[in-house]
């Protein structure tokens, strides 16, 4: 049954079902405010005019109940009903309309025009708004070959799931684990979307693939994707330590995890163990900026991170009164964070850069890990430097157990985790949505 037949029939049925409500309270014959305040609207405009909806669209369903006016229903008048019934009857529902219209616009997918020939969604060639999916099926983000599709269907997990990832084009390289794995269609699309984060299982680690995306859902998702559009093809420039370099993590730190999720273009200088201040034992990240520079590296944004080496390695020092960033030495924190800002802000001076703060460890003294980090915002704050503050804007502290063993690196000497090196799901739960909202935000204002 085609998609006007079937909801022309459901709406009938809820006007009817109004109308002998009310006319069974009141001898009245006209509709007045059964459901709806009289005159109200939606977003879009439509009015919910209790009278025109009484004469002006019983006369129309009656109309469209035969096969043969099926296709003639005006897709204005269909959307705005179906927002209709969405704000008397439930205010969270999302069709899969506003997810495939979203999801092409926001990826800025070139549009393709619909001719009255794509037989295989031919429920979708006579509604103003079809041009979406059929977009959506030429670019291999929907199933060309279903015989029907229902546009004001609501949106399902598992169809946001699959569509999102082949939509992105993302590797689908990750085991699903749920408890309801063997129900889920879609396995390797679904486990993408929950391994990058777009979903989460419920609380009893269930996926649940034909439940329903709530608004709340859709909306973090939207988010999502509009960060994508800003960071699509913007080249991330890094310098730092371990965490910067995803030690936890085989090798892929936050310039990597941001390629995967965003499709930014990662130059990773950073280096396991590497610190501000110079000692004789780690790399300064200084000359890993040094080499950028060599390397003719040039970038949208850089990243930098650094400060938890330095704390067992190098003295503090202080801030220095001026920005003559070359002539105090780097032999401390201070100093040596200061001449790396430096260098990068005289070579690189249209490039924004941010500068992000390691998560609360336990291997560290606290009093050691509270003073640098200080130090560090206070640099910042100087040099008029934004900064992402894992330690205070997250809970993502090793001296919790549980979060340790959970979110860092697990060794043979660290069966619980080492407390210092986010595993993948580390980045992803912490690092990753703070880095990636600060870099839209900053590249949206350049």
């Amino acid at each position: 049954m085609g998609f006007a037949l079937k909801r022309a029939k459901k709406i009938l049925l809820i006007l009817m079902l109004t109308v002998g409500v009310i006319c069974s309270c009141c001898s009245c014959a006209v509709v007045k405010s059964a459901v709806v305040p009289m005159d109200s609207s939606d977003d879009n405009g439509f009015i919910y005019d209790i009278d025109y909806m009484g004469n002006e669209l019983s006369s129309q369903f009656v109309d469209i109940l035969s096969v043969e006016n099926t296709h003639n229903v005006s897709y204005t008048f269909l959307k705005g009903y179906s927002n209709f019934l969405n704000n008397a009857f439930s205010k969270n529902v999302v069709t899969n309309y506003d997810w495939i219209s979203a999801l092409v616009e926001k990826l800025d997918i070139q549009m393709v025009q619909s001719d009255n020939t794509y037989d295989y969604v031919k429920d979708l060639n006579y509604y103003d708004g079809s041009e979406y999916f059929i977009t959506a099926a030429e670019n291999g983000i929907i199933n060309m070959f279903r015989t029907s599709f229902d546009q004001y269907d609501p949106l399902k997990r598992g169809f946001l799931a699959a569509t999102l990832v082949k939509a992105c084009g993302y590797d689908t390289l990750y085991a699903l684990n749920c408890a309801d794995y063997y129900l889920v269609s879609n396995y390797n699309e679904v486990a993408t979307c929950i391994e990058l984060g777009f979903l989460e299982l419920d609380d009893n680690n269930c996926f649940n693939q034909d439940g329903y995306v709530t608004n709340e859902q859709f909306q973090e998702v939207l988010s999502e994707l509009n960060m994508i559009s800003v960071l699509k093809d913007k080249t991330v420039l890094t310098f730092g330590d371990s965490i910067m370099y995803g030690e936890g993590n085989n090798g892929k730190g936050i310039a990597e995890l941001l390629a995967e999720k965003y499709m930014m273009i990662p130059v990773d200088y950073s280096v396991s163990g590497a610190t501000f201040g110079y000692t004789d034992t780690s790399s300064q990240i200084s000359n890993q900026i040094f080499s950028a520079l060599g390397a003719g590296e040039r970038a949208d944004i850089i990243l930098m991170d650094g400060g938890t080496n330095d704390m067992r390695k190098v003295k503090p020092g202080e801030i220095s009164e001026d920005f003559e960033y070359g002539v105090h030495g780097r032999k401390d924190f201070c100093n040596g964070m200061e001449y790396a800002l430096g260098i990068l802000l005289d070579n690189y001076p249209n490039t924004p850069v941010l500068y992000i703060r390691a998560h609360n460890m336990e291997f560290s003294l606290e009093r050691n890990e509270l003073h640098y980090g200080e130090l560090a915002l206070d640099i910042c704050e100087k040099w008029k430097i934004p900064v992402v503050d894992i330690f205070s804007d997250t809970d993502f502290s090793t001296h919790d157990v549980d979060i340790k063993n959970k979110y860092t690196k697990h060794t043979k000497k660290c069966v619980y985790g080492d407390s210092v090196h986010p595993n993948q799901l580390g980045y992803y739960t912490y690092y990753i949505p703070l880095v990636s909202s600060k870099i839209t935000e900053i590249l949206e204002t350049e």
